[in-house]
């Protein structure tokens, strides 16, 4: 006959079964964990990824074919490329050399006509 301590008990006592339970917490928090980690170990990747994507969009929304005959042949892009039109300047950021002309042209023209007027005429 077995002795007593030889024996497995039917019934699990309250401390093995929170120790069970423990255990398996261990197992899926560790689960998780390495989860994060190869996720943090991709992240970099998957970064430049995403910049790439959007830089890819930027580039198709600007360099559209005027027209669309077939496929596009990006090298064109490259050989050629258009020059960037300088943008229109603001009323207040252009310069007010334009009406100080107008204005000298106006005052020489209002001596001008007084001098002979005065000298000739008068």
């Amino acid at each position: 006959m077995p002795r007593k301590s030889d024996r497995k008990p039917t019934v699990e006592s309250p401390i093995q079964s929170k120790q069970q339970q423990l255990a398996q917490m261990e197992e899926q928090v560790k689960a998780r964990l390495s989860k994060t980690r190869t996720f943090l170990g991709k992240v970099p990747a998957l970064k430049e990824e995403v910049q790439k994507k959007q830089q890819r969009e930027i580039v198709d929304r600007f360099n559209r074919p005027a027209r669309i005959e077939g496929p596009v042949d990006f090298r064109l892009d490259f050989v050629a490329a258009k020059g960037a039109a300088p943008a229109k300047k603001l009323r207040k950021e252009r310069s007010g050399i334009p009406f100080i002309t107008i204005v000298l042209l106006v005052a020489f023209v209002v001596v001008a006509y007084f001098a002979w007027k005065s000298l000739w005429v008068g």
